[in-house]
């Protein structure tokens, strides 16, 4: 692949787009069960044209930008008002939960608050590649088999050296709610902070009781959370690239910030990792928000629920058993006898992009609004796959959240090999 002699026509490029795209998995037709995130065709189309047309401004510069002020903070105080109602709260804004963990956790470093992260291994890899990055150290905490830490072990773990303790609401492979109140009460009495990674659930447990069911507390409000970050592309329904991290203490945001005055092209300061980013993702945020309001995300999460727990219902049918107890439609489902990966691959024959997990061997589903519509055909599908998977057991198939390698043993080299090959024109 070389820089073509001369230039495609707009219709060349249109043309190249759809070949690129071949193969990508029909999210839009309700088949892919994580990565995206979609709502209604009104909505998403208006967040789109909220991304497009702010995809040039630069957020590096609020200054020649003021647009990026404007969105960015009123999205901040947004997320506030649903996660932090009746509580102080100094927020910035990232491009997604990944960064607003790094961001975090500068911050605590920071603060001269020790260098060590202790969380359950539940917890999303973003805190590893954080500590990585940041030169931090993790200590990881089981769970038991409802996929929730034992607080006396989370907390007999944290020390003097502890930075901060870091939970999830919920985490991602059982789409359980970790003991946030019982663990921060008691690290607050000891001087140690709580970092809550909301991303999945921020935008979505607080409207829960439209569905029927309380919503669990997570946010500032709860005595002993210091942080907590929440997702603006996931089911804040924004577009890729945003995410809101809420501080409790004006001290911890000052900290995450970094600044420079030594550089002869001028001063810098920046409230993230990234630097130049377009200035669309916090339009088509506050465009997201702004929209629905907080009937619209209630009436999403009222679907996403009967959805969510009609699909429960037809796994139990089958002899699955969902881990734990997930409060919103991320879950895992186990079997006691039928092969996942046989499941999945008999799933994947049929056109479905269903996450698998190993730690136990189970299916990882993550509901969006979209699944209403295919839901029939997905439990008919799952009844011929079920009779495939016990007459094959030994079918393979299934994907891992964040990487797709198939078979054989994952290892640090071979996925390496994975990101070498992602970066290896395809023929």
């Amino acid at each position: 692949m070389r820089l073509p002699e001369h230039g495609l026509s707009p219709d060349e490029v249109r043309a190249a787009w759809t070949e690129a795209s071949a193969d990508d998995v029909d999210w839009r037709g309700g088949r892919s069960w994580s990565l995206v995130y979609d709502s209604p065709d009104w909505h998403q189309d208006l967040v789109d044209e909220a991304a497009a047309r702010f995809a040039h401004e630069n957020a590096l510069s609020a200054s020649a930008f003021p647009s990026t002020q404007h969105f960015e903070s009123e999205v901040v105080a947004m997320v506030a008002s649903v996660v932090a109602p009746n509580s102080p709260a100094y927020g910035v804004f990232t491009t997604g939960g990944t960064e607003s963990i790094m961001v975090a956790m500068k911050g605590y470093r920071d603060t001269g608050r020790g260098r060590r992260l202790v969380m359950p291994v539940t917890a999303h890899p973003g805190f590893w590649k954080a500590a990585d990055y940041l030169g931090l150290e993790l200590t990881l905490v089981p769970v038991d088999a409802d996929g929730l830490p034992d607080v006396a072990e989370l907390l007999d773990a944290a020390g003097p050296d502890t930075a901060a303790i870091c939970l999830s609401a919920p985490c991602f492979p059982y789409g359980v709610v970790d003991p946030i109140a019982e663990v921060a009460e008691q690290a607050a009495a000891r001087g140690i902070g709580v970092h809550v990674d909301a991303a999945m659930g921020g935008l979505f447990l607080p409207f829960l009781d439209a569905a029927g069911a309380p919503p669990p507390q997570f946010g500032l409000d709860v005595p002993g959370v210091t942080s907590v970050s929440v997702d603006l592309h996931k089911y804040g329904y924004g577009a890729k690239g945003a995410s809101v991290l809420l501080f409790a203490e004006p001290e911890l945001r000052h900290a995450s910030y970094y600044v420079s005055t030594g550089w002869p092209g001028g001063a810098y300061a920046a409230s993230g990792v990234v630097g130049t980013r377009p200035v669309g993702a916090a339009a088509a945020a506050w465009t997201a928000m702004r929209a629905l309001g907080w009937s619209g995300y209630a009436e999403l999460v009222a679907q996403v629920m009967g959805t969510a727990r009609a699909i429960q219902a037809g796994l139990a049918e089958h002899g699955f058993q969902v881990l734990g107890d997930p409060p919103m439609g991320v879950f895992a489902a186990a079997h006691p006898e039928i092969s996942v990966p046989a499941l999945a691959g008999a799933m994947g024959d049929r056109g479905w992009w269903i996450d698998t997990q190993e730690q136990p061997s189970s299916l990882h589903f993550v509901t969006f609004p979209r699944h209403a519509a295919v839901l029939e055909t997905l439990l008919e599908d799952l009844r011929a796959a079920v009779s495939d998977a016990r007459a094959n057991p030994d079918g393979a198939g299934g994907l891992s959240y964040g990487v797709m390698v198939r078979g054989g043993t994952l290892d640090e080299a071979v996925l390496r090999a994975h990101l070498d090959e992602r970066f290896t024109p395809s023929e």
